[in-house]
């Protein structure tokens, strides 16, 4: 016969289950400790809550906290390892290129496919050699003009090195994705602005380009981003790039 004919609902019956258990094994919260921190059991102190039960709860709310703080230190040591693979592997495609064409290409397949690019600007000033509109991949725009032609737009980029992330101004946008905003499919939505340097002839850093990368995605790039990696990031393509380029002051 059910329990339902019985007249035991099956809540009931998993109770006594439990119960009996527990009964059966006294011991059980010895060797499951992990348990107590998730059990919620009131301590009666006359229709108030008494200060054993507020110290409990506190103690299970910091508990909480310290596990979603843990689980976000987790997430982003595994981001942090795969970015310093794709690195890696950024690094070695840079080197073993023989020409600027192949340094390009490497530079633009790695940003679209590694590092989830949708629009690739890159900026060279001064001295430059006689460049086409995009790489043979056609993944990134190439563009040669002055510095100062920037300078209104991403000034404290050229003065300080350190790099944008999120939204972008409208001058700094139209400067860099101005053929992007026409296109809604090509519609971008963050970026990352780095300079490009490289050791020049007097021995000390110069300053020769900036870098756009753009995405469609809002949320893709934003301000709390670290920037040392992406300052890492514009030294390791500056070099990259400056090798074949007339000689930088």
């Amino acid at each position: 016969m059910s329990t339902r004919q019985h007249g035991i609902s099956p809540d009931t019956l998993q109770d006594h289950s439990v119960v009996d258990y527990l009964r059966n094994h006294p011991d059980f919260f010895n060797t499951h400790t992990g348990l107590l921190a998730d059990i919620h059991v009131p301590h009666q102190s006359h229709g108030a809550v008494s200060l054993i039960e507020r110290q409990v709860t506190v103690l299970r709310e910091q508990n909480q906290d310290i596990k979603r703080q843990l689980q976000a230190l987790v997430h982003v040591a595994r981001d942090n390892d795969r970015l310093n693979q794709r690195v890696q592997q950024l690094t070695l495609a840079l080197l073993e290129a023989k020409d600027l064409n192949t340094t390009l290409r490497v530079l633009a397949n790695s940003l679209h496919e590694d590092f989830r690019a949708d629009a690739l600007v890159l900026c060279l000033f001064g001295r430059t050699p006689r460049l086409p509109d995009h790489d043979e991949s056609g993944l990134l725009r190439l563009r040669s003009l002055p510095a100062e032609q920037l300078d209104a737009s991403f000034g404290g980029l050229l003065t300080t090195g350190k790099p944008l992330c999120g939204h972008l101004r409208r001058a700094q946008f139209n400067a860099l994705f101005e053929d992007q905003q026409h296109d809604p499919a090509a519609q971008i939505g963050s970026a990352v602005v780095v300079a490009l340097n490289a050791p020049g002839s007097t021995g000390k850093p110069a300053r020769f380009g900036i870098l756009g990368i753009g995405s469609r995605d809002a949320k893709r790039y934003h301000a709390g981003m670290g920037t040392l990696f992406l300052s890492h990031l514009g030294d390791l393509i500056g070099r990259a790039v400056a090798r074949y380029l007339p000689a930088l002051r």
